[in-house]
């Protein structure tokens, strides 16, 4: 991380949500850690189109790429899922397609319930795909709906600046939000556009030595939506390992039922 954002900028930009949430009145007042990071998010969120932008998203497909490097940096493998989303009765819904070698499987998280399917034939309730439907889905739209998911409710955020300049902004979740409420992410927000450049995670249960950096490279835009189109994670030595690149963005397309209902065991 090179480039360095202007503090001043953002010492401002702090101020000025610092005396909002003092005019709040009846709400808690807001740590000034968390005004900075607020701050700090509130920027990206504006740039993305705020949050009418993610809240005029009923239904989205997309495709999201995983590519592998070799030690070189080399591609070494490539593969693609197919992702139809959509908001219904409350829920987020989300069907991904997967092809590997063994076949075509279909993964489904209906905001209630999961199923998944190998070559059209339903999976048992014990096989791995099934059992990580509910995850994958809610990875591959948390990542599609960033950063206006994190305003959601349980969502933790605070922010500190940077030895070199810069702000982290921290993101915890409270313990009743997600499938692993122990996992920690890092946003760093070092140059004068709005958008985070790198983005470290630590797993639940896991310290320190176990965070992963990804460097984030493009946003693409569908209307005034906008989207994250690379994460790419690096090794210590700066070397591509993985990364997801999001393409082929529809946003409110027609989803029928059929598409969320599970075939017969």
């Amino acid at each position: 991380m090179t480039h360095r954002r202007s503090l001043s900028t953002l010492a401002l930009a702090v101020a000025l949500a610092s005396t909002a949430c003092a005019e709040a009145g009846s709400s808690p007042a807001a740590s000034p850690d968390q005004v900075m990071a607020d701050s700090l998010i509130g920027a990206w969120l504006e740039a993305a189109g705020g949050m009418a932008a993610w809240d005029d998203v009923r239904s989205a497909r997309f495709t999201i790429t995983t590519v592998w490097f070799d030690s070189t940096g080399e591609v070494r493998r490539m593969r693609p899922r197919r992702v139809e989303f959509r908001k219904h009765e409350g829920h987020e819904q989300a069907r991904i397609e997967r092809p590997e070698a063994e076949g075509l499987y279909v993964q489904t998280f209906t905001g209630t319930g999961v199923w998944a399917t190998l070559n059209d034939r339903r999976l048992p309730a014990d096989d791995p795909a099934t059992e990580e439907s509910e995850y994958v889905a809610r990875d591959v739209v948390y990542w599609f709906g960033l950063p206006y998911k994190l305003f959601d409710p349980g969502v933790n955020r605070s922010a500190a600046p940077l030895d070199g300049g810069g702000y982290e902004v921290r993101i915890t979740f409270g313990d009743d939000v997600g499938i692993h409420p122990g996992d920690r992410y890092f946003y760093y927000f070092t140059d004068d556009d709005p958008y985070p450049e790198e983005v470290h995670y630590i797993e639940q249960g896991k310290g320190e030595e176990a965070r992963s950096l990804t460097e984030w490279k493009g946003f693409g835009r569908v209307e005034t939506f906008v989207y994250v189109v690379d994460r790419t994670w690096r090794d210590p030595a700066g070397r591509p390992t993985k990364a997801l690149r999001v393409d082929d963005v529809t946003l409110n397309p027609e989803l029928p039922d059929s598409l969320f209902a599970p075939p017969p065991p």
